[in-house]
């Protein structure tokens, strides 16, 4: 149960760390941090209680990908990166994943998180970080992260179209 609250707090902190970035607040790194840190802390809670719900497993992919679409969207509007050609394939990845992990849930098919997805997640908050920072090796480590959130959603696709197909 704490675990599925840490995802809806960082679902509720997503328009406030928006705003917070959009208008360049101090307190944006501070309420950026504690949004990601409840990603980090959500799933190891969930499992070493042994509390692994259907209901988590479906909303903390959710909260990841609109975290990290919403806070790059506000950086770009605050014209620090990505440019909107690398906000479209952060945007675009994320939906098709989406859509198709709905459409395997409603095929009774669940594909599970791969190492390397979750270590592009961290690459892409802990570069989101840094910009909201005000660092500029944030935008290099953007870039990597990217490059393996669409390598990682292409697995994905190739991944799901085999349980698809079996």
């Amino acid at each position: 149960m704490i675990a599925n609250a840490l995802t809806v707090l960082r679902i509720m902190l997503i328009p406030v760390v928006f705003k917070l970035v959009v208008n360049g607040s101090p307190w944006a790194v501070a309420v950026f941090a504690l949004a990601a840190l409840t990603d980090l802390l959500d799933g190891p809670l969930a499992r070493r209680s042994n509390n692994v719900t259907e209901v988590g497993r479906l909303l903390d992919p959710f909260a990841d990908r609109l975290f990290i679409s919403s806070i790059a969207f506000a950086l770009y509007i605050r014209r620090l990166i990505p440019p909107l050609w690398a906000l479209g394939l952060l945007v675009s990845r994320d939906a098709v994943i989406l859509g198709g992990s709905i459409w395997l849930k409603l095929k009774g098919r669940r594909l599970a998180v791969t190492y390397l997805g979750k270590v592009a997640t961290a690459v892409l908050l802990i570069s989101i970080l840094l910009l909201v920072a005000g660092i500029n090796l944030g935008a290099w480590i953007f870039y990597i992260g990217l490059a393996l959130y669409l390598g990682t959603g292409f697995n994905y696709l190739a991944r799901g179209k085999k349980l698809l197909d079996s």
